[in-house]
């Protein structure tokens, strides 16, 4: 018997194969529901940069339609698996513990889908996958505002609804590592920071609409932009000169 190795030979692949395979793979990412969501969630709420945050609410043309859909897919993917995860843990207790990817109403014509609800600890849990750069960032620093303002909504809505919730709580899954490099936080839910977050939102809407930036766009630019390294996935990244049309970020052209 021979017990080498099977070594496969080194084979070209046909011309452009991976270019197809991409091609295929960001069409359907583009076409999925949640890409083509126009209302604003409770993740895009307490969205840390006021430039997004005032073009998603006057729904501007998106100007960056070349993003990489991957981590997106891969997030998508992660929460598929452990909703149904979440599911057979229910269905070995012979009782529901947790509501798996419940729909939930902050406020009327703001609603989101909660990725979790603890009942045995009154928790409120969503879950991220973020990459390398953004874990390493959130250990350090703790989690994005939006990310905190995200929970703290969705625990609002719970709680409306008559629901115990004593705590919140962010499960960050590495989409490059191992099962072994979940990181959670967790605090005390804060109803303060539910309002605050609305009230934002609210505030941003009234300057957008006072501004009339859908006839002068240029008038995005009185709103601040926070710049970092996710500024290239953003949707309405644009650079080169902030003509408002569009965002430059962290690369605009002196």
């Amino acid at each position: 018997m021979n017990l080498t190795a099977y070594a496969a030979p080194p084979l070209t692949p046909p011309r452009g194969v991976a270019d197809e395979i991409r091609s295929i793979v960001t069409d359907a990412a583009r076409h999925a529901p949640r890409s083509l969501q126009t209302a604003l969630g409770p993740s895009e709420i307490g969205e840390p940069c006021a430039r997004k945050l005032a073009y998603r609410l006057m729904r501007h043309t998106e100007t960056n339609a070349g993003s990489d859909p991957w981590p997106s897919i891969v997030g998508t993917a992660v929460h598929a698996w452990l909703a149904d995860a979440f599911l057979a843990a229910n269905d070995k207790l012979g009782r529901i513990r947790f509501l798996v990817e419940q729909r939930v109403t902050i406020r009327p014509g703001l609603v989101g889908t909660c990725d979790l609800y603890d009942f045995d600890r009154e928790m409120v849990i969503d879950h991220k996958v973020p990459g390398t750069t953004s874990m390493a960032t959130a250990k350090r620093n703790g989690p994005s505002p939006g990310y905190i303002a995200q929970i703290h909504l969705y625990a609002y809505a719970f709680a409306q609804l008559g629901l115990p919730v004593r705590d919140v709580a962010l499960a960050l899954y590495p989409r490059g590592g191992l099962l072994s490099g979940l990181w959670m936080w967790t605090a005390p839910y804060d109803q303060s920071i539910a309002r605050q977050a609305l009230a934002r939102h609210d505030a941003i809407l009234e300057a957008a609409v006072a501004l009339d930036v859908e006839q002068r766009p240029g008038h995005y630019r009185e709103f601040p932009k926070v710049v970092g390294h996710a500024c290239t996935y953003c949707a309405f990244w644009k650079p080169g000169r902030d003509s408002g049309d569009g965002c430059p970020g962290h690369l605009e052209d002196e």
